[in-house]
């Protein structure tokens, strides 16, 4: 199990400096003739673009809980206000049955409900509003209820949840609306995620993906659109893309643990290899079931049940590059293995970002890190610990502070990196706080 729990963090050191004003002379000069053809003409040049110092790997900062104020949004250049409002309705009572995960306060109240495992809870109405910046005309208004999520969230857990919405942005491609949705067992850790993509004209679902957990072996990955806004990544093992087919994530016998936009057009993917095994109950579990309080078992609200199956790799699997840097056109610029999982409860890449160098930092455990520049992500180089220079003070002018947070175990790994040359790291292990 792995804490999903990402945090990057920077120190900059700013210099002042002084400005002279120097003498400018103006000389009277004689009048040219104005071209009259536009190839002898002389056009201005374009400004050069600004760099793209943008982090897209930075981890979602928001709650499971809906926003209570409407949001002011942009959809291309126009402002529009997007309302979320969910209402829950007592007097439409919904079961589930078998429920295996659900615990019994969550039982149907009849007889023999839980001798069937049939849990209740209650429909719900999420409606989505779009007005203009005056809120004098709605755009559409779109209502959905539990029943229109059956097919991408787990049955009994959908069932009893509370759902949560948040709105994640707005894809021009795909002309779509992006949300996230938490499907949760109240008074529980066990919560769901699903993706939701709304057309910006008419609120018709334009696509919906089951994510899977939120907490226990979540991806590190949060659905999100592209840059340009022409792709968006589910998180559910695909990229849609504007006037193409979706790109499938998806390896043979392989888990992704984690999906991150690197660029406008380039993302980086990392599996696990190996597949799914039938794990057997010991002697020893059963007897500590069988020595478990019945009062305890009754008071929970979701229960720990034993896995049918456990995901197995064979050692030349964990040998084998795991991590891929993609183009969003499917073909495969660069790929390293990756073993830097960090956390007890999903799976979490431990990374930062620098804007003035434009690179990614990604460490992989006591054992090296791994840099990305943006301009050219496919280019991977790793730096062995073994290798890399400790830090000693004093820290050096052109040199730059960053934090790559649960680096090694529970210790923060402090970068020093040269602005000049970037693959030039030293570093130091910061022990995490007390308390």
């Amino acid at each position: 199990m792995r804490f999903l729990f990402l945090l990057c963090s920077s120190g900059l050191a700013l210099s002042g400096c002084e400005t002279r004003q120097s003498a400018v002379i103006v000389t009277a000069r004689p009048r040219v003739a104005a071209p009259t053809s536009d190839s002898a003409r002389v056009w201005p040049a374009k400004a050069p673009a600004a760099p793209d110092t943008a982090d897209y790997t930075r981890a979602y900062q928001g709650s499971f809980e809906s926003p209570r104020a409407d949001t002011l949004i942009l959809l291309g250049k126009r402002q529009y206000w997007l309302q979320l409002r969910q209402v829950a309705d007592s007097t439409k009572p919904l079961d589930y049955a078998p429920a295996y995960v659900v615990g019994r306060p969550f039982a149907a109240p009849s007889d023999t409900a839980w001798r069937a495992h049939r849990v209740r809870g209650y429909e719900g109405t999420y409606t989505f509003t779009l007005r203009d910046s005056a809120r004098r005309s709605i755009v559409f208004r779109k209502r959905l209820h539990k029943r229109d999520f059956q097919a991408v969230a787990a049955g009994e857990v959908l069932t009893v949840s509370e759902p949560q919405f948040r709105y994640l942005g707005y894809s021009a491609g795909l002309n779509g609306l992006l949300f996230i949705a938490y499907f949760g067992i109240p008074y529980s850790d066990v919560v769901d995620r699903t993706m939701l993509l709304l057309d910006a004209r008419t609120g018709q679902v334009k696509a919906q993906r089951g994510i899977g957990s939120a907490t226990f072996d979540a991806i590190d990955c949060d659905p999100q659109v592209a840059p340009t806004g022409l792709a968006v990544l589910t998180c559910a093992g695909e990229v849609l893309r504007a006037g193409q087919p979706p790109l499938s994530l998806r390896r043979p016998r392989a888990k992704l643990r984690a999906a991150r936009f690197l660029t406008d057009t380039t993302l980086l993917a990392v599996y696990e290899f190996g597949t799914y095994q039938p794990v057997k109950q010991s002697d020893t579990d059963a007897e500590d079931n069988a020595d478990s309080p019945p009062v305890a078992k009754a008071a929970a609200t979701a229960e720990m049940t034993q896995r049918p199956a456990e995901f197995v790799s064979t050692p030349a699997q964990r040998r084998a590059a795991n991590a891929f840097v993609l183009s969003t056109s499917g073909r495969v610029l660069g790929k390293f293995r990756y073993d830097g999982w960090a956390g007890e409860m999903g799976y979490a890449m431990p990374r930062c970002f620098s804007p003035i160098t434009r690179t990614y930092y990604f460490s992989n455990g006591g054992q090296s890190v791994f840099v990305l520049p943006k301009a050219q992500p496919g280019h991977v180089t790793e730096l062995p610990l073994k290798k890399m220079s400790r830090f000693r003070y004093p820290q050096r002018s052109q040199e730059i502070k960053l934090i790559l947070p649960y680096a090694v175990n529970t210790q923060s790994m402090v970068l020093y990196i040269d602005t000049l040359h970037p693959q030039q790291v030293r570093y130091r292990l910061q022990p995490p706080p007390e308390g």
